[in-house]
């Protein structure tokens, strides 16, 4: 969620309507009302003629400039299947509803926002294959398959290192609210498959305290049982192996290559690389390649380029002892 770039609370006595505020505050935000950017006591606000009430929290959020452009992959029985960038909110958020994939998504398709469902979701850090049912029949597959678990999901991550044990699953519950810390009271079971496929060299971060930190890089396959809310991010950092270029969870925000040089790490570090439906004796899968940033990083670390390929093949177990 977004920081608002402008919050403003209704003065005792006062009585006007909320496109005259936005008129008389900012005219350059004139446009935020249409683009879902403003909020009023809480809730996302597109009425200009809105009155106001005293203690009335009127917030306006920085739109959100995507990073890259979104892509159809494909379309099967009711099903859409788009690669989305890093830096695009799934759904419409604090920062609007005209940058919102799904938005974007209906407007490629000539279809109301409200005809599209999102059957799964990605952070607005994270790029990757997003699955959309655009239709009832649609929705009833997406209910059916994830019933009967065959509506599969492929992910591959940088990490700050490898996991010990290199393979196997991680189970810790996970709170409703992200960043709620172990033992909370609304916790709910989790589940993700994970390996260790590839070790990079050696580079060096910036720790706690600015304290240098020496470590060995690894490109994670993550395959998760269960959806909840930032899933891979939270247990990746129990695990003490953070995504690079998350922040939110203890990973790096930007690395010392082997050459002296820094790069900083502007996004998450993680890729939903493929979705694949068991359809009977048919298995239908749909792959959205790792963006540049990845692989160069991952080259620059002096990961092997194969270990790409095999993250996206290699078979997760929960335990092959």
């Amino acid at each position: 969620m977004s920081a608002p770039r402008l919050r403003w609370v209704a003065p005792p006595g006062v009585d006007e309507a909320l496109g005259a505020l936005l008129a008389r505050l900012a005219p350059n935000l004139a446009h935020a009302l249409a683009e879902g950017r403003v909020f009023v006591g809480g809730r996302r606000a597109d009425d200009a003629a809105l009155r106001l009430t005293p203690g009335t929290v009127v917030e306006v959020h920085a739109a959100r400039t995507p990073s890259g452009g979104v892509t159809l992959l494909a379309e099967h029985a009711g099903l859409v299947f788009v690669s989305k960038p890093a830096g695009v909110a799934t759904e419409p958020d604090h920062a609007g509803v005209a940058g919102s994939l799904v938005e974007l998504v209906a407007r490629e398709l000539a279809l109301p926002r409200s005809e599209l469902h999102a059957v799964s979701r990605l952070d607005v850090g994270v790029s990757g294959v997003v699955t959309f049912a655009r239709s009832a029949a649609g929705r009833r597959l997406a209910v059916e398959l994830r019933a009967r678990g065959a509506l599969l999901r492929r992910y591959v991550a940088v990490a700050a290192s490898a996991p010990e044990p290199p393979e196997g699953a991680w189970n810790s519950p996970l709170a409703r609210r992200p960043r709620a810390s172990e033992g909370s009271h609304d916790e709910r079971p989790a589940e993700t498959l994970y390996a260790a496929v590839a070790r990079a060299g050696r580079v060096v971060i910036t720790g706690p305290e600015h304290a240098r930190v020496e470590l060995e890089p690894a490109l994670l396959a993550l395959s998760p049982v269960t959806g909840r809310t930032h899933q891979l991010r939270v247990h990746a950092a129990r695990a003490k192996v953070p995504f690079f270029g998350d922040g939110a969870y203890g990973g790096a925000q930007r690395v010392v290559l082997a050459n002296g040089s820094v790069r900083a790490l502007g996004r998450v570090f993680l890729h939903a690389a493929w979705v694949e439906l068991e359809l009977g004796p048919d298995r239908l899968r749909v792959e959205a390649p790792p963006p540049d940033e990845l692989v160069a990083l991952w080259s620059d670390c002096r990961g092997a380029p194969e270990a790409w390929s095999h993250a996206l093949e290699i078979a997760l177990v929960r335990s092959r002892g």
